[in-house]
């Protein structure tokens, strides 16, 4: 990993671990809200990453009903949506920009992020802790195969979306109405007996394949860094003061592209000319370069905040250089 890439990535794991620590629970909740949906117009989907035998998650959404956005074939996915133009028909959310965990009415964004883990014969999601002192979250389980296989949710978590200042943007969740220390208390609870947990059953006209190499563990970011780098109160609360920054500009251009989206819809369904809707097409994607402009502002200052060596202290407790994920990915994935 380059140095520009490296100090980028670790810019980012700062804005996200700090702001699991030191945000105030009152205002995260209230940035943003939370809208129900109809459970049958979503999927989650373990993913295959290439033939690595890993899986990442991924949501699709059925927006329309002219044509069908997935198909299923027992726990198996077939996603549709790639054979065909899926503009205003389908949604597809591949990282934490399009979903997060919310919990009590609370985003977890900053401090669990979501993937996919084999377990024996199952694949688990999981919400990951980005502190070392937590359990992880279990949110739904899937028959282990290197193909787009359903994860079929545990009890008590729904798909909603995300909403700021009362409209409905297209950020997903993954919410349940515990809260978050009950919900802790029955993972490690779950953790004691799980050996005992029977494995998702497989379709019996597929057979297993003995030969099929065991999923690579996931990064792990649970070491608590924090210590090591010695943040004063006062780079704690810049830092803090950045991300607070960041969220409510990015809520507000996530609001603005969530409408300039809808009205690209409308025009591609009714009678607007080529012309207009290429200029709709353009304001949607200046929004999503603002959206990346803020990130990688918020990124530079949080980097500014950090002295060089505590830059360095933070890198070699991260232990970047190792990470399955570039940085370009560990940015999209802890930037929430």
């Amino acid at each position: 990993m380059n140095t520009a890439l490296r100090l980028a990535a670790l810019s980012t794991l700062a804005i996200s671990s700090f702001g699991a620590t030191f945000t105030p629970q009152p205002a995260q909740a209230a940035l943003f809200g939370e809208q129900a949906v109809e459970q049958q117009d979503f999927i989650a989907v373990a993913a295959p990453v290439g033939n690595s035998g890993r899986h990442q998650l991924l949501v699709l959404e059925q927006q329309s009903d002219r044509r069908d956005c997935w198909a299923e074939n027992g726990s198996t996915v077939e996603p549709l949506l790639l054979d065909f133009d899926f503009t205003g028909i389908c949604g597809r959310f591949t990282d934490s920009n399009g979903y997060s965990i919310r919990t009590a009415g609370e985003d977890l964004g900053m401090q669990y992020r979501l993937q996919v883990v084999r377990q024996g014969d199952d694949l688990v999601l999981q919400g990951t802790t980005l502190r070392g002192n937590q359990p992880s979250l279990e949110l739904g389980r899937a028959p282990y195969r290197n193909d787009f296989v359903r994860i079929d949710l545990n009890d008590g978590w729904d798909f909603a979306k995300r909403t700021y200042q009362g409209r409905t943007l297209g950020h997903v969740y993954l919410s349940n109405p515990s809260e978050l220390s009950a919900l802790i208390h029955d993972s490690d609870n779950d953790s004691s007996t799980v050996a005992d947990r029977p494995s998702t059953p497989s379709r019996p006209s597929e057979d297993k394949n003995p030969s099929q190499p065991s999923q690579p563990s996931q990064p792990s970011q649970d070491q608590d860094w924090r210590d090591e780098i010695e943040l004063t109160q006062d780079q704690e609360r810049e830092i803090e003061s950045i991300r607070q920054s960041y969220l409510a500009e990015n809520g507000r251009l996530d609001n603005e592209l969530s409408q300039a989206r809808q009205e690209l819809q409308e025009m591609m369904i009714g009678d607007a000319s080529t012309r207009q809707i290429r200029r709709q097409r353009n304001t949607v994607e200046r929004l999503r370069q603002r959206m990346n402009d803020n990130r990688f502002s918020s990124m530079m200052e949080i980097r500014q905040v950090m002295s060089a060596q505590q830059r360095t202290a933070f890198a070699d407790v991260m232990d970047l250089d190792n990470q399955l994920a570039d940085a370009d990915e560990i940015i999209t994935m802890l930037l929430r």
